[in-house]
């Protein structure tokens, strides 16, 4: 979520209103490969996640999709993380390996060993404290991907994980109730006051804001673009072959530093090489947030990871230039080409010539989200900070303005029956968006001192 400004007064907000008057691209494609024999694999990074691994555990058994296997990897866990899967695992009856490490080496190292070594066609990482809320949430992401043979990454809509869920999800599984009682993992009925109100603070803020983003800002850029920046990374599916490419990339440059968020890396990686990533609207996950003041670290990171990405693949965001270059340079196809393209039995929709040689000289059309997500990221908080010290009343107008368009989009996208809550939703929302503007300054200036400094150990 950290690649798209807070400004919704803003060039991102206009392409994204163009994507949803364009609409799709119209093509009808023509998949290579039938997505129902597509074999899966499931892996769940965990680390000190003995509270929600078992709901995790527990959506993945009501998918509609049959997954070959389900991996836990504990990445040195000091509590009983392994145990709770242990337990379940027993008590469910069901297959589940689990990676035990006694010292932690981080997400991203556990990752890439085991997609190097998996023959799996597709392979879906769902974070230890998310759940899969749609039955349908595998099947439909596999579907999607291999839909078209650009897109390598799909991911469904996010929402945050509220206690009402977590009670569904104990209710319907008696495993899951069984082994909360057994090690005694505090519900949220027992969780302590102070904390249930700080998190209810952090859902406050992220619901209207991922209602926001998700059904307005990233439908009308993928409508425009085809893709977006990265793939939200809590319950993500990719390719193998696409994301075992990206791992043999990144090894002997970056090692497994792939920013303070892989998936943020791995979704401009797949951008630069000419490949999509997809988010699938219907379908639904959940995902437990921090209390708020966890929140700015969490912030910090996100912001840190898409900054860290653009220097990486900084053909991305100079793509404008290039694309504008072109508009003076034209080049007629040759014969063999346009017979090419009539006789072309494989067609997908925003199809595009893969490869970074392409990305470099040509540009792709995603970059002018790139570089305008850069240029908010880095210069709306500066021009907010300087109305506030300077213009009173215009930095009052302002968020004013954003809060009550915020209201709109919310009521003509989110869903009947939930629209006046989460519109109402944007006013406690509004000091915590603020907030995060001051995170992406401190991002900023951060990123550029590791820049001057030559520091790149960027791990989450």
């Amino acid at each position: 979520m950290a690649s798209i400004s807070y400004w919704f007064l803003s060039p991102s907000l206009m392409m994204a209103m163009i994507g949803k008057l364009r609409g799709w691209d119209r093509t009808v494609s023509t998949p290579t490969v039938d997505w129902k024999s597509v074999v899966v694999d499931v892996v769940l990074p965990a680390k000190n996640e003995e509270k929600a691994i078992a709901l995790a555990l527990s959506s993945l058994a009501q998918q509609d999709f049959p997954h070959r296997r389900v991996v836990v990897f504990d990445d040195g866990s000091t509590d009983q993380t392994s145990q709770v899967v242990e337990r379940y695992r027993q008590l469910s009856g069901r297959e589940i390996q689990l990676v035990r490490r006694e010292k932690s080496i981080g997400k991203t190292p556990s990752l890439r060993e085991f997609c190097e070594r998996t023959d799996a066609d597709a392979m879906v990482i769902l974070d230890a404290d998310t759940v899969l809320v749609s039955p349908n949430y595998i099947s439909r992401l596999v579907e999607e991907l291999y839909k078209n043979a650009g897109v390598s990454a799909a991911c469904g809509e996010v929402m945050p994980l509220t206690q009402r869920r977590r009670n569904q999800i104990a209710k319907s599984d008696e495993n899951v109730r069984a082994v909360q009682s057994e090690f005694s993992l505090p519900t949220p009925a027992k969780e302590g006051f102070w904390l249930r109100f700080l998190t209810t603070l952090t859902i406050l803020y992220r619901a209207p804001m991922y209602i926001l983003l998700q059904r307005t800002l990233y439908d009308g850029t993928l409508k425009l673009f085809g893709g977006q920046l990265n793939p939200v990374g809590c319950a993500v599916a990719y390719k193998v072959n696409r994301l075992k490419e990206c791992f043999a990339y990144a090894k002997p440059r970056v090692g497994d530093n792939l920013s303070m968020s892989e998936d943020i890396y791995i979704g401009h990686f797949f951008n630069w090489k000419g490949y999509r990533s997809m988010q699938v609207m219907g379908v639904h996950c959940e995902s437990t947030e921090p209390p708020i003041t966890r929140l700015p670290r969490q912030l910090f990171m996100w912001s840190s990871a898409f900054l860290q990405s653009t220097y990486y693949f900084s053909d991305l965001p100079l793509s404008p230039l290039r694309l504008i270059k072109r508009l003076f340079v034209k080049r007629q196809k040759t014969e063999q080409q346009i017979e090419g393209e009539g006789k072309r039995k494989v067609r997908e929709q925003y199809r595009a010539a893969w490869g970074e040689e392409v990305t470099r000289r040509n540009g792709r059309p995603v970059g002018w989200l790139e570089m305008v997500s850069l240029l908010e990221k880095l210069f709306y908080p500066l021009v907010i900070l300087y109305m506030f010290v300077f213009n009173l009343e215009a930095f009052f107008i302002t968020i004013g303005v954003e809060a009550l368009l915020c209201m709109l989009l919310i009521m003509i996208t989110a869903d009947a029956g939930s629209r006046f809550k989460y519109a109402a939703m944007i006013v406690p929302a509004t000091p915590v968006r603020l907030l995060g503007l001051g995170v992406d300054v401190v991002a900023s200036v951060r990123c550029l001192a590791d820049l001057a400094g030559g520091n790149r150990n960027w791990r989450k």
